[in-house]
């Protein structure tokens, strides 16, 4: 796979697709839009946050694991904290700009409706709650469940590196059934007591259950550290030889494509139904979302390794040559390269798309590709944004070591 520099650019390639299909997911409109059903989501239980928060766990695997080899324990612990602190820099800068958005234009609060919550109609009264990160706006939950991981992520990072990985996976898989079971409903409703004592009109706000979710984190965060210490194999787990068991993985994603694509035609119902939608609670990470997920991970994995190899059939090799050089995309890449602003940035797109149609509204087929379209394409100005301060932050540290060699 080609690299930049020390970064797999099919990875930030994936991460950026995720994002553009995130920001197509939170444009809502009236009566739905014709080009937000060009969606992976539309024929599987795999959507972008499941991809997304499972390959940020395998790039913070892959890059602590290097700082840990490099320069120690301590400086792994710093650069997890430090990037906490960013994370919660821009997740309070984001906040800023929706709170004044809501307040200062007219009937913001009945704009921002549901994605506001009460933050729309006293958000003085409950700032304090999402300064604490105990309530957010529809969309941002996300960042104060991906800054708990990262707390974690030198820990899971060490043990992986000390040889633990099956048992970091194992303690990850417990969680997750604990999850699944509502054995944490107990202590989410003694902080909700205590929050309501500070606050009698509050309550928690989070779509993601973060037990059931970080398991996908966890499980790329071990990938990538056991890849990097060389404690995994590539070939051994995607090699050529694999084939078969790539076949039956994809195999069970067609499985689910066609009980997916019977969901979203509601024609799935009876006993199969009920039994089914036990199994799919999106907010817990449910079981049909991890099995399809696997699946179609393992599957496309595959296909992408052995896009360039002869031992495999053409038609695999063919279909691996495609999946790479679209995944490839240089706009992928490049906002994969700044997910975390590009995310940020996209909420604010998100809530601007209802205003516009708010304002505008009933808004025919042709705007609503239009908004889709520019929505999209804004997402390079936070990319670029983050690239040239990156330029400048070495810029800098290139002439201070400069300055200090000629002192």
């Amino acid at each position: 796979m080609a690299a930049t520099g020390n970064r797999i650019a099919v990875i930030d390639g994936l991460r950026g697709y995720f994002l553009v299909m995130m920001m197509s997911s939170h444009l809502i409109f009236d009566g739905g839009a014709l080009l937000l059903r060009v969606h992976h989501g539309e024929v599987a239980f795999v959507e972008d946050a499941q991809g997304f928060v499972f390959l940020s766990g395998l790039v913070v695997g892959l890059t602590y694991a290097r700082i840990l080899g490099r320069r120690g324990t301590v400086a792994l612990t710093e650069k997890a904290w430090t990037r906490v602190g960013e994370l919660y820099r821009l997740l309070m800068l984001t906040l800023a700009v929706v709170l004044a958005s809501a307040f200062l234009l007219p009937g913001g609060s009945q704009i921002w409706g549901w994605q506001l919550g009460i933050l729309g109609t006293a958000p003085l009264d409950h700032v304090p709650l999402a300064v604490g990160l105990l309530y957010q706006p529809a969309y941002l939950d996300i960042l104060p469940q991906y800054m708990i991981y990262l707390v974690a992520a030198p820990f899971l990072v060490r043990w992986t590196a000390a040889g633990h990985g099956f048992t970091v996976i194992a303690g990850s898989l417990a969680i997750w059934i604990a999850a699944q079971m509502g054995l944490h409903l107990p202590l989410v409703a003694a902080v909700e007591r205590l929050v309501m004592m500070a606050d009698s009109g509050a309550a928690l706000r989070a779509y993601f259950n973060p037990l059931g979710w970080q398991l996908f984190f966890v499980s790329g965060a071990v990938i990538g550290a056991a890849a990097y210490t060389g404690q995994l194999k590539t070939d051994k787990i995607l090699g050529p030889q694999r084939l078969g068991l790539a076949m039956i993985a994809l195999g069970l994603a067609g499985v689910f494509t066609v009980i997916r694509v019977l969901h979203g035609l509601s024609l799935l119902d009876g006993e199969l139904g009920q039994r089914f939608y036990r199994l799919l609670r999106r907010e817990d990470l449910s079981l049909v979302y991890v099995l399809n997920f696997a699946a179609l991970g393992y599957g496309v994995a595959f296909l992408l390794v052995n896009a360039g190899s002869a031992a495999v059939p053409r038609a695999v090799g063919f279909v691996g040559r495609m999946l790479h050089r679209f995944f490839a995309v240089p706009f992928f890449a490049f906002l994969g390269r700044h997910s975390l602003q590009v995310y940020a940035f996209h909420v604010l797109v998100a809530y601007a798309a209802v205003a516009i149609q708010w304002y505008a509204g009933p808004l025919n087929e042709w705007a609503k590709s239009a908004i889709v379209i520019g929505a999209v394409l804004s997402l390079a100005i936070p990319a670029q944004w983050h690239s040239l301060s990156q330029r400048r932050e070495q810029a800098r540290a290139t002439l201070r070591a400069a300055t200090s060699s000629q002192a």
